[in-house]
């Protein structure tokens, strides 16, 4: 069982966590609107970067394994 002090430390690395990921998927999905001005290989790079940020997002959403 976590402490409530480890308790409040994930909270913090989950929401000090977020908002740059935040910032990162709007980025992200702002240079996909333009995908057609893109090359193929920039593209895809920002298709698995928005991948792997909502992976994260979701990792970061989900509820502690000792709830």
């Amino acid at each position: 069982m976590a402490s409530p002090q480890g308790g409040d430390r994930l909270q913090t690395l989950r929401h000090d966590l977020s908002n740059p990921l935040a910032a990162i998927l709007a980025e992200t999905q702002l240079l996909l609107l333009n995908a057609e001005r893109l090359d193929e290989e920039t593209v895809a790079g920002l298709k698995q970067i928005e991948s792997l940020a909502r992976k994260m997002r979701q990792i970061l959403q989900a509820p502690p394994l000792d709830a």
